[in-house]
């Protein structure tokens, strides 16, 4: 045993330990990358459907009362974060028909999209990012520069999951979207 390497096998030698230590590093690295990974994944989540599910979340609770069992809540909830999903790829649908028709008219529930999916979970964002300021830094360039950019990037990012303009829908939210088309055709 190398007393320089106290965590070496007997018997093993300086390229065996190296080799060890190497495929130990890039495991822990890989670990790290998969964690941060799935942090990542459920941030974007969080904040591209957290803000409907809350929505749908305080409408369960202003129906139903707070007294309502924990369960009960929370599949009401998905029910009405469904509900709601049905609406906006309802006014997707007429966005498309209109569009086809060569009508101005697709401008009016593009803009309702666009506000209620991208800018005010930008704003969130924009302001999530303000927050991880000092107060008395927030009115710094940086803090500014930082707060829009990330409202910019984020904007952009959920429009173009969202594509008000494509035709893509999930399958579970197509009735939705062809009922929208055939009312706007």
């Amino acid at each position: 045993m190398n007393w320089n390497n106290l965590d070496a096998d007997p018997g093993e030698s300086e390229d065996e330990y190296i080799a060890k230590k190497r495929e130990e590093s890039d495991s822990a690295t890989g670990l790290m990358f998969v964690v941060v990974a799935g942090f990542i994944l459920a941030l974007k989540i969080a904040a591209i459907f957290g803000m409907f599910f809350y929505a749908g979340f305080l409408l369960s609770q202003k129906f139903w009362g707070e007294e309502t069992d924990k369960f009960k809540i929370w599949g009401i909830s998905l029910l009405f974060t469904y509900l709601i999903f049905c609406i906006i790829y309802f006014l997707k649908g007429t966005i498309i028909g209109l569009q086809a028709k060569n009508r101005k008219l697709w401008i009016l529930p593009w803009v309702i999209c666009v506000l209620i999916c991208c800018i005010i979970p930008a704003l969130i964002v924009k302001s999530f990012v303000a927050g991880m300021f000092n107060l008395t830094e927030r009115q710094s360039i940086l803090c500014i520069g930082l707060s829009w950019g990330a409202f910019i990037l984020f904007s952009l990012y959920v429009y173009g999951i969202y594509q008000f303009k494509n035709p893509t829908v999930p399958k579970i939210l197509y009735w939705s979207y062809a009922l929208g088309l055939k009312v706007s055709l």
